[in-house]
């Protein structure tokens, strides 16, 4: 079992986005799974792009192969469609674990379950899955 990490980020362009209710989701999750974060990660930036967030960075520099990172919401995560799609596959990829508090149709253990059953049906049902999973996190 690998260690447990969270992200925490708002925005820089308003004045209205604090901290408060990600701490509080996130603290939650944890108690009620009975895991420590190793490390809190958190960072005021736009989710515009992975490259100018420092922290993210970081993190994802850090991560190995059975970790599990915990995001209050996949708007913590990204804002990016396309680039947010490749780098959530791509940490599936390298087997980390990715919970969305608040979107658990997007956390990686469900996603993962989309996959190992869209590779058990037929063409025309695995190409369907396949779709779903893609747009379920894009959209």
């Amino acid at each position: 079992m690998g260690n447990y990490y969270s992200y925490k980020r708002i925005s820089t362009d308003t004045e209205k986005q604090n901290f408060n209710r990600q701490i509080k989701a996130l603290e939650r999750y944890a108690s009620e799974h009975n895991i420590e974060y190793l490390i809190d990660f958190t960072e005021e930036k736009s989710a515009k792009n992975f490259q100018d967030r420092p922290q993210f960075q970081k993190l994802d520099k850090l991560l190995q192969a059975g970790d599990t990172v915990v995001f209050k919401d996949i708007s913590r995560f990204t804002r990016e469609a396309e680039n947010g799609y490749l780098k959530y596959m791509e940490w599936l990829g390298r087997d980390i674990s990715i919970v969305f508090i608040d979107n658990p149709t997007v956390s990686s253990d469900y996603i993962r379950q989309m996959m190992i059953t869209a590779e058990k049906q037929d063409i025309v049902t695995k190409t369907a899955l396949e779709g779903i999973i893609k747009l379920l996190l894009i959209v």
